[in-house]
C-alpha cells in the first residue's frame, strides 16, 4: 500500500509539472528544447530621433499612459524581528494605503533591513509568491504562514523555475551590504485575466486606452522609491524582478526618478527582447493569456507586429543613464535572449550607455547595459543571484 502511494504521488506530481509547463509557463513546452544562439547575427541600428518620443510612442501603443497613485500613505509599521539570521538584520512589515483613484486599500510591503549598513542600497523586488513565502527561515515563515503559501504547487513551481524563484538567498544579499523590500503585486491589481481588467476597468474607465496592469505594478515601486528618498535621497534604489516583474522593473527605472537601475531577469516581451522579430512569445501570445498586463488597444498590433512604430530598445534607451541588468538563460528562448541582446545593442547605440558584450553570455557587469546568459530555462536558479550582486556591487556601492 505504502509503495502504491509513493508512485501515485509520483505520478500526480509528473502529471501536474507538465500541466504547469504546458498551461501556465512562460517557456512553454514547444520551446524547451531550442536554445539560443550566443553569436546572433546583428541587424542595422534601429535609429531613434528623439529617445522621450519614441518611448512615448511605445506607450501609447502597447503599455498606456503611466499613473502614479494618488494615494500612498504609510498606515501601520510592526517590527517582526530585530535580529533576523543571527542579527543580520531587521524585518519590519509595512501597510500602505494606495489608490489610482479608487476607494483606498491596504497593501503589505515587508522590509529587510541590513543591520552593519544603515545606509546600504535598497533592492525592491516584486515577488511571485506573496510576502509570507519571500520571508521564510527554514521553511518558516516569519508571518505567521507556514511556507511559500503557494499550497501544493508550491513545490512543483520551485522545482521548475528554481530555487529563488519565491525566496531569495538571504545571507548573500545581507552579506554583500544590501537591504530589500518584497511586494506581491496581484495583492493590489490581480494577475488574472478576468478579475485584473474588471479592477482596471473599475479605476480607469473601461476604454482601449487605459494603462495596463504592468504600469500599474511598476507604479507601486516608483512610489515607494520616492517615499524612500524623501527620508535618504542618496540612498541608491534598484528595481529588481523576474519575467513578468522584469518588465516591471524596466519600467519602474523607466519612470522612476527614485530608481536609480534596474536588474531585469528574462523580462522577454513587454519588457527588453524585440516585438516585431516574432521570435519567441508575440505580443498576441501574451495578450491570449494575460490581456490585462497591456492597454486593450494593444490588440491592434496583434496579428502585426510590425506595425509597432517602435521597439524595446526604445525603452531601454529612454532608461538611460541608469544601469540596467539584462539576465537570460540560453533555453529560455520563449523569452527571446537575442531580441533582448538585439535590442540592447540598438540602445547603446542610440545613447551614451556602454555595451561591450560581443555575445549573449558575453557578461561585463561594468556596463551601462550589462548582458547576462546562462545555460538552462527560464526561472531564478543559484547562478543567477551571483550575477545580480556583482553587477549591482559595481555600479551601486
Amino acid at each position: 500500500m505504502r509503495l502504491f502511494f509513493k508512485a501515485f504521488r509520483f505520478l500526480a506530481f509528473t502529471l501536474l509539472l507538465w500541466g504547469v509547463i504546458v498551461l501556465g509557463s512562460c517557456a512553454p513546452a514547444r520551446t524547451i528544447l531550442k536554445q539560443a544562439d550566443l553569436t546572433p547575427p546583428l541587424n542595422a541600428p534601429a535609429k531613434l530621433e528623439n529617445t522621450a518620443a519614441s518611448f512615448k510612442a511605445l506607450e501609447q501603443s502597447i503599455y498606456g499612459e503611466f499613473t502614479p497613485p494618488t494615494q500612498f500613505e504609510l498606515q501601520k509599521t510592526e517590527v517582526i524581528s530585530k535580529d533576523w539570521l543571527n542579527g543580520k538584520a531587521t524585518v519590519e512589515r509595512r501597510i500602505y494605503s494606495i489608490s489610482h483613484g479608487q476607494s483606498p486599500q491596504p497593501f503589505e510591503i515587508i522590509f529587510v533591513w541590513n543591520n552593519s549598513a544603515p545606509q546600504a542600497p535598497i533592492i525592491i523586488s516584486q515577488n511571485f509568491s506573496s510576502n509570507e513565502g519571500v520571508i521564510a527561515d527554514d521553511g518558516v515563515s516569519l508571518l505567521g504562514d507556514s511556507g511559500s503559501s503557494m499550497g501544493f504547487l508550491g513545490p512543483v513551481f520551485t522545482y521548475f523555475f528554481g530555487r529563488y524563484i519565491v525566496e531569495p538567498p538571504w545571507n548573500d544579499i545581507l552579506d554583500s551590504g544590501y537591504s530589500f523590500v518584497a511586494m506581491h503585486p496581484p495583492d493590489y491589481i490581480a494577475d488574472r485575466a478576468t478579475r485584473g481588467t474588471s479592477q482596471l476597468n473599475t479605476i480607469f474607465g473601461d476604454n482601449p486606452n487605459r494603462p495596463g496592469t504592468l504600469t500599474v505594478w511598476a507604479s507601486l515601486t516608483t512610489a515607494l522609491a520616492n517615499d524612500l528618498k524623501k527620508d535618504t535621497p542618496s540612498r541608491s534604489v534598484i528595481a529588481l524582478g523576474h519575467s513578468r516583474y522584469g518588465k516591471t522593473a524596466l519600467l519602474a527605472a523607466a519612470y522612476g526618478v527614485s530608481v536609480d537601475g534596474a536588474v531585469s531577469h528574462q523580462s522577454g516581451t513587454a519588457g527588453a527582447s524585440l516585438m516585431r522579430d516574432k521570435t519567441g512569445e508575440s505580443i498576441k501570445d501574451v495578450l491570449l493569456r494575460y490581456p490585462h498586463w497591456l492597454k486593450p488597444s494593444a490588440s491592434e498590433f496583434a496579428d502585426n507586429p510590425r506595425e509597432l512604430p517602435t521597439d524595446a530598445h526604445a525603452l531601454l534607451a529612454f532608461i538611460a543613464p541608469k544601469p540596467i541588468f539584462l539576465g537570460n538563460a540560453r533555453r529560455d528562448v520563449w523569452s527571446d535572449p537575442e531580441g533582448a541582446y538585439q535590442a540592447a545593442k540598438w540602445a547603446s547605440q542610440n545613447t551614451d550607455q556602454s555595451f561591450s558584450a560581443t555575445r549573449l553570455d558575453d557578461f561585463k557587469p561594468s556596463d551601462d547595459i550589462a548582458f547576462w546568459t546562462r545555460p538552462g530555462t527560464h526561472g531564478v536558479v543559484k547562478e543567477d543571484w551571483p550575477a545580480f550582486l556583482e553587477f549591482m556591487d559595481a555600479h551601486f556601492k
